[in-house]
């Protein structure tokens, strides 16, 4: 006779299997989610990277593309060496899913865009290295530059920024402010990856993060729970010293937040390892969807007046307002592949025109 414990053990197991197997019919009929899974893991520089060699499938009611990467987890059909060819000139990408392309075919992305209009109009060899991790804020680009980037030996480093990036260098807590000063803080920024890594050795695993609806929607939410916790613990404000009522209000009025701090220091020393090594950097605003034809900037004016800053913002608004669709909505809202486009022309007009290549 079984033991109670089993009896129990058993009753819950075909609970937890059919209320899983009746939410996962109901999303694929109902509603369906965005499956959007990241192969990442450790790198060798205490930040998340991108698996090599890996090929997979991105879906959602708006589309169905193929991610694949090469050896060095760039998405990319061909290999790059360290060492730059006699007459090529290279930009190195630095971004997160939206740098990355998500939801567009590798040759709709912006960056594949930009670059064949370069070759276009230059006549020139051209090669983007596109070293964007989805996730990945200002502080863990810095790193990818300073560890990676810099080795493929730059002609232009190009930086996407988007109104997620000042919580994600919060989150990350790899840097600190100190008397003004950047200073790093941890040495390791690994959310998930260890437990991540071993799941992703079984069969079973890769088919719920490639394929279930359900498991999908449940790790979105965990993940943006976790997300809101880390920035409420990170960005925990000092104690201020003692201020009379006037001398408060003026110091709100005037004073940047910490995170605002932190993401212009980091930008800062963005700047400074790509010009120690004789590259040009360029700032990708990467424009925040309020509606479907209402689009803001998502770079403030602290940030905007201190570098060479490129918003695709009024192209894509005025191709949205003649009723093309730029960012997805079904999904985790990209850019479409008419969005990529507009994007990818406004870099390449601009990189032309002030002669960064």
């Amino acid at each position: 006779m079984p033991s109670n414990f089993m009896k129990i053990f058993f009753k819950y197991s075909f609970i937890f299997i059919w209320v899983f197997v009746a939410a996962e019919i109901f999303m694929r009929v109902f509603e369906p989610q965005p499956i959007l899974p990241r192969y990442v893991e450790a790198g060798d520089f205490g930040i998340r990277v991108n698996m090599p060699n890996q090929v997979y499938k991105h879906q959602s009611p708006d589309f169905k593309v193929m991610m694949r990467t090469n050896s060095k987890g760039i998405r990319s059909d061909v290999e790059y060496p360290y060492a730059k060819p006699v007459g090529t000139k290279r930009i190195v990408v630095l971004g997160d899913s939206f740098g990355m392309g998500y939801e567009v075919e590798l040759e709709d992305t912006f960056t594949q865009v930009m670059r064949q209009n370069l070759i276009n109009d230059m006549g020139q060899n051209i090669e983007v290295i596109n070293l964007s991790v989805s996730g990945y804020g200002t502080a863990e680009q810095l790193l990818m530059l300073q560890n990676e980037g810099i080795k493929y030996q730059p002609d232009l480093v190009l930086v996407t920024w988007h109104d997620t990036d000042p919580d994600d260098n919060i989150r990350s807590n790899l840097f600190k402010v100190e008397n003004n000063q950047l200073v790093r803080n941890s040495e390791t920024y690994l959310p998930g990856i260890e437990i991540r890594e071993f799941l992703y050795q079984f069969s079973f695993y890769r088919w719920l993060a490639g394929e279930s609806h359900f498991y999908n929607w449940f790790r979105g939410w965990a993940a943006n729970t976790i997300k809101a916790l880390l920035v409420k613990r990170n960005d925990a404000p000092e104690k201020p010293k003692a201020l009379n009522k006037v001398d408060e209000e003026k110091t709100v009025s005037k004073q940047p937040s910490r995170k605002e701090v932190l993401s212009l220091l980091l930008l800062q020393e963005v700047k400074k390892v790509a010009e120690n090594n004789q590259a040009n950097l360029l700032i990708l605003e990467i424009p925040t969807r309020k509606t479907r034809t209402d689009f803001r900037a998502s770079l403030n004016e602290l940030l905007r007046d201190k570098f060479n800053v490129i918003s695709p913002l009024v192209d894509l608004q005025n191709s949205a307002e003649q009723g093309h669709l730029i960012y997805h909505e079904k999904s985790h809202g990209h850019f479409t592949p008419l969005g990529c486009r507009l994007v990818g022309e406004v870099l390449a007009t601009y990189i032309l025109k002030n002669e960064l290549l």
